[in-house]
């Protein structure tokens, strides 16, 4: 199918011409109703890089720890590079995660809870809920929100920025939404206390079963996630968000490396989710990422 015209006319080949960058012949083609010309590479997730050795080596670094600046200086390109192919990574990762929920096994027991950061300031607080699958550990869906800020800084941040959207029963419902195509409908959801939660979850699965939990203070380890003594019912959810903010540079406590735009920090957290999920089908051998599934 054209990109342009939307064609459903067999493109044809319009010759070859040799890529600049690496000088690998490439075939062209063309659309018999619009007659646009484009190469083969036009779908692919490299469509006019010039590093494209870098892919893999990006895709890794950031998914491990490091930030966008660094990364950019490692790999040796500018900043921008690296922001461009954040975009292109995280929409290839969300295609592939909702294909994954698509083809998987139906999930029994599924837990459910939200993270939260901040947007540059902690006067624009984020929501990201998070299910994931007990016992496998897979990401199963997730969704960035803004909130309004509370306590102290509730007055200081409308002060200064306004009213803030509040998208925390929006993006919960996202979740919810995804993950009715892999968990069944008479399952077990887990969650801690919240108020957020009852309602949203019975409206979405009127038939299963929703435990909720007492939270526990945070221990000084795993990033704050983890609880600190005894057993943690719910340790699937925390162990995974602890991930998150140890292999995600923008998601880390105390640092510098905040969140600009919330639609890069989802990008961020899709490319993390696929990763995460490939490593665990892989059981820890090196994670080889195939870009044969891309979305435009």
């Amino acid at each position: 199918m054209c990109p342009s015209c939307r064609s459903q006319k067999p493109l044809m080949k319009n010759g070859t011409y040799v890529r600049k960058s690496d000088r690998k012949s490439l075939i062209r083609y063309k659309c018999p109703a619009c007659k646009i010309t484009m190469s083969e590479t036009f779908f692919s997730i490299d469509y006019r890089f010039r590093k494209r050795s870098i892919n893999q080596l990006t895709f890794r670094a950031l998914c491990s720890g490091v930030s966008q600046r660094r990364c950019g200086f490692l790999v040796d390109i500018k900043p921008i590079g690296i922001a461009r192919r954040v975009v292109r990574f995280g929409n290839c990762a969300a295609f592939n995660l909702d294909a994954y929920r698509n083809t998987r096994p139906k999930a029994t027991v599924v837990q459910i809870d939200e993270m939260e950061s901040f947007e540059h300031t902690k006067c624009k607080p984020l929501t990201m809920p998070i299910a994931v699958e007990q016992g496998t550990r897979k990401i199963l869906s997730l969704r960035v929100g803004s909130i309004a800020a509370k306590g102290k800084l509730a007055e200081i941040s409308r002060a200064k920025y306004g009213r803030r959207l509040c998208q925390r029963k929006a993006c919960l419902q996202e979740v919810l939404k995804e993950i009715s195509s892999c968990f069944l409908a008479n399952g077990i959801i887990k969650s801690d206390e919240s108020n957020h939660y009852p309602k949203p979850i019975a409206r979405a699965f009127p038939d299963a079963t929703h435990q909720r939990f007492k939270g526990k203070r945070g221990c000084v380890t795993g990033q704050g996630e983890m609880k600190r003594g005894g057993y943690d019912p719910i340790f699937t959810l925390n162990h995974s968000y602890a991930m998150f903010r140890d292999n995600l540079k923008t998601l880390s406590r105390r640092t510098w490396c905040t969140c600009k735009r919330p639609d890069r920090l989802q990008s961020l957290m899709y490319m993390y989710a696929w990763f995460h999920n490939l490593w665990l089908e892989r059981k820890k051998r090196p994670v080889h990422l195939d870009w044969s599934i891309i979305t435009n």
